[in-house]
């Protein structure tokens, strides 16, 4: 079945022998890290540390950091540190403690999930070290709200990656013209309808 989807960024589903049914209109974590060197490098920082929530997304954006990094030239990696899935608030504390190891790496980049994202701020505020850290955050962070709330003063001055956004002219008209009349074509149409208007036909 052939999928396209609006924002997988891992880089492995760039393999097409692996997913020859798969699409995306986003583009790969690799572009995603190679913004986030370019930004580092430009901001004068040549000393950060990486972040990651463990799994594909996570661990392949941090990776893809550290490689462009070694490209470009000019930047050290203090440390790349991993946090468990689930992890408990004490690994999230560890994390911090780890990160003020290399205290003088005040740049973090993080390629992590929300949840993750919120961990380690909210370490971040019970270790008190609050506008210590200069977060580089990915797009799993981006302009979302969530994963800052109630912790914007560890947040404060983070700088965060999003591929650009352009809207399609006239998609918006033309999808919310679309109904049972005109678009019977769509197989599942009908069943969206349905679930949609929360109606029976």
């Amino acid at each position: 079945i052939p999928q396209i989807s609006y924002a997988s960024t891992a880089p492995e589903l760039s393999d097409g022998g692996r997913y020859e049914f798969f699409s995306r209109v986003v583009p790969p974590d690799s572009y995603q890290a190679q913004a986030m060197v370019a930004l580092v490098r430009a901001l004068g920082w040549s000393y950060v540390a990486t972040v990651a929530s463990e799994g594909s997304y996570g661990e392949s954006g941090a990776d893809a950091f550290v490689r462009s990094s070694r490209e470009a030239g000019g930047l050290c990696i203090a440390q790349s540190l991993k946090l468990p899935r689930e992890p408990q608030p004490a690994e999230y504390a560890k994390v911090i403690e780890r990160l003020m190891e290399t205290s003088a790496a005040r740049a973090v980049v993080l390629f992590a999930n929300e949840d993750d994202i919120r961990g380690v701020l909210a370490a971040t505020v019970r270790a008190n070290l609050s506008g210590h850290f200069l977060w580089v955050g990915s797009d799993s962070w981006g302009t979302k709200v969530a994963p800052v709330q109630g912790l914007e003063e560890a947040a404060q001055g983070a700088i965060t990656i999003l591929p650009k956004r352009a809207s399609v002219p006239g998609f918006d008209a033309y999808f919310t013209s679309r109904s049972l009349e005109n678009n019977r074509r769509n197989l599942w149409f009908h069943e969206f309808w349905e679930q949609d208007f929360e109606c029976r036909l």
